[in-house]
């Protein structure tokens, strides 16, 4: 469960310019559009049920003593002291993720200081903040799968289910262990999108390297002895990244793309370099 808070007044005596009745209505809309990018951000990402906390100030938030994985702060304009030395203190410490929504770039400074993840403008936070909350999740838990519509149905495909990918006209087919799956995507879009296992050795065939037997001159054997086509212009790199792959290399040398062009090896804590 994935616990996110929402501070609504970013220090002490925010908003103190503003009419309560006008503060309130306007953190009102805003607290209904934060709550809108949350649920979009999460429902896109499908990974995660999460619980939503609000607090009007970040002392309310201390006092709580709950743990949480997300701080989103509103931080109103024209303040000078955003935060108590106590409230720096805790800010800086915690070990969420913060993102800071500002009417301006004047807390900047103290952004660096508390260490905000994003930092967006209140004008943007429509498009900011789910990209953050994006970028969040995926440090939180690197993606290890796709979300793909099947038979007209939503759904997650782990990466490890997937044995190999066919090009099939304007679809391709996802081979599972038993069973395949075709989707209407294109191949460069599902390479941009798969972690850094596998590999186009084929035009129109990406293999797992988790499932790889052996390779041959022309095929791709796998532990389940089906046999993927490999090219011969792709054949110099799929064995020298799968000996990397194999080894567990990150960041070494360099190594030959298909291109002609030496680039650093892939590492394999992210996401594997494309080579097409």
């Amino acid at each position: 469960m994935l616990q996110i808070a929402v501070i609504s007044e970013g220090g002490n005596g925010a908003w103190k310019d503003s009419g309560a009745e006008t503060h309130g209505l306007e953190m009102a809309h805003m607290t209904q559009k934060i709550d809108a990018c949350i649920a979009s951000a999460i429902e896109l990402d499908g990974r995660f049920m999460y619980q939503l906390s609000f607090y009007q100030s970040v002392a309310g938030l201390m006092n709580s003593r709950k743990a949480f994985d997300v701080l989103i702060m509103w931080i109103g304009e024209g303040k000078t002291d955003y935060f108590k030395p106590e409230e720096m203190r805790w800010l800086k410490n915690t070990s969420a993720r913060i993102i800071c929504i500002a009417e301006g770039t004047r807390f900047l400074k103290d952004a660096f200081r508390i260490g905000v993840f994003r930092y967006a403008l209140k004008e943007e936070v429509e498009k900011d903040l789910p990209e953050a909350l994006k970028e969040v999740l995926q440090e939180i838990a690197p993606v290890q799968g796709l979300r793909l519509t099947i038979n007209g149905e939503d759904k997650w495909v782990p990466f490890e289910d997937i044995y190999y990918i066919e090009a099939f006209g304007d679809e391709a087919i996802i081979y599972k262990k038993d069973t395949y799956s075709t989707v209407r995507k294109t191949m460069n879009y599902l390479l941009e999108q798969l972690g850094n296992a596998f590999f186009r050795c084929h035009k129109s065939y990406i293999v797992n390297f988790a499932y790889v037997q052996r390779i041959d001159n022309d095929s791709v054997i796998l532990k389940d002895a089906r046999s993927v086509p490999v090219s011969v212009r792709r054949r110099g790199a799929l064995v020298r990244i799968y000996h990397c792959y194999e080894e567990g290399v990150q960041g070494k040398d360099s190594i030959c793309c298909l291109d002609g062009i030496d680039r650093k090896a892939p590492t394999f804590a992210g996401k594997q370099q494309r080579l097409t």
